[in-house]
């Protein structure tokens, strides 16, 4: 009989480097070199890169019981089709009370993502690196207990001079002081480096984009406060104010200005809560602040569910709005046909938190394995 021919390493590699995930650990039970290959932290990153090039897809991470992920980038057909649009995954073990039952240990907060890793803090001391995709969570050093009268502020992002992650906490003390403390993950030690200048505060998760974390502030000038978009660079650890936010919203009230992103840009909403309009405001080009662009602005009452408090998460490609209707439903808004999409989680908790994230392979165990440099992964 006779035998197929073997392609040669790299152009498999090359070919299973552009597939998604989920078929990529079915691939892994091919054989042993198979598993070998897409278990190495190399090619997860080259898989990354290739992704990225490709304009991956985000995913909604509904933090509730079940755990569920939604696809950002449905499609209308998606959107009226319950299994194409979402499925279910598990918590880690490490998260649960015990290894048979849901039942977390104690509130569980989100603290941004990057490359597909979630940071999530639990129980106010306990954090976690996790990959809900591959199903991999790695325990970090405890968090010192923080001053409850203060507000704080995480942020996950990578350092690509290191090949190294860094969790970012940042803490408003009296004073208008900020505390800011780093952990790096190859290390997984908390050290505290210099905080923001004094009188700006942060706000939410950062969000990592261009090698720097970014978050909505605020700083008191006079009787006003002037609102700014804060960015802390990952390999200098330093933080500058970015770009103000337009003009045209300068009189916004902070709760209703939310941060988001769409594709590699951010985004600011605008009018999220309370007010008659929602806006969105895309910024073209990094840190010019003339590059404001506005992508819509809407009456509050053509979106579905107005009566609830919103927060608007990314605005996607095909020029939908993904909305978190008070943490009770997920709404996909199209501003030009002013229709609407909803969906409503089999919850058991009557609430959920979203965490914007994309898939990968990238294990947050990576940074803990030796590095080795092969040619075919170049």
């Amino acid at each position: 009989m006779e035998t197929l021919p073997q392609l040669p390493e790299d152009i498999i590699v090359n070919i299973l480097s552009r597939l998604p995930v989920k078929y990529l650990i079915q691939l892994k039970c091919v054989s042993k070199p198979w598993l070998s290959l897409i278990s190495d932290p190399q090619f997860a990153r080259l898989h990354l890169a290739q992704s990225k090039k490709n304009n991956i897809s985000q995913r909604v991470l509904l933090i509730t019981q079940p755990l569920e992920s939604a696809a950002c980038e449905a499609s209308d057909n998606d959107l009226d089709d319950e299994s194409k649009l979402i499925f279910e995954l598990k918590y880690p073990a490490a998260m649960k009370k015990t290894p048979d039952s849901d039942e977390l240990v104690g509130w569980l907060g989100l603290g941004g993502s990057c490359d597909g890793l979630i940071f999530v803090v639990l129980g106010h001391e306990r954090i976690f690196l996790w990959n809900p995709t591959i199903r991999e969570a790695l325990e970090l050093a405890k968090l010192r207990p923080f001053d409850p009268k203060g507000t704080i502020s995480y942020g996950l992002g990578y350092n690509s001079s290191t090949d190294d992650y860094k969790v970012v906490r940042v803490t408003a003390i009296a004073s208008n002081e900020t505390e800011v403390e780093v952990l790096e993950l190859k290390t997984n030690i908390w050290r505290r480096i210099q905080g923001l200048q004094s009188g700006i505060e942060t706000e939410a998760g950062g969000i990592f984009l261009h090698g720097a974390l970014h978050w909505l502030a605020s700083r008191q000038t006079g009787p006003k406060k002037i609102y700014v978009i804060v960015a802390f660079h990952m390999v200098e650890e330093k933080f500058y104010e970015l770009v103000p936010i337009p003009d045209n919203i300068k009189e916004s009230k902070h709760d209703l200005l939310v941060l988001g992103i769409s594709g590699d840009c951010l985004c600011l909403f605008n009018g999220c809560g309370n007010e008659t309009v929602l806006e969105a405001w895309l910024l073209k080009e990094y840190g010019v602040k003339s590059s404001w662009t506005r992508l819509f602005c809407v009456h509050r009452e053509t979106l579905h569910g107005h009566k609830h408090w919103e927060n608007a998460l990314c605005y996607t490609k095909t020029g939908k709005v993904v909305i978190d209707y008070d943490g009770r439903e997920l709404v996909w808004y199209d501003p030009k046909e002013k229709t609407s999409k909803t969906f409503t989680p089999r919850n058991e908790w009557d609430w959920f938190q979203p965490a914007i994230y994309i898939e990968s392979l990238v294990s947050p165990h990576c940074c803990y394995a030796t590095n080795r440099h092969n040619d075919k992964f170049v």
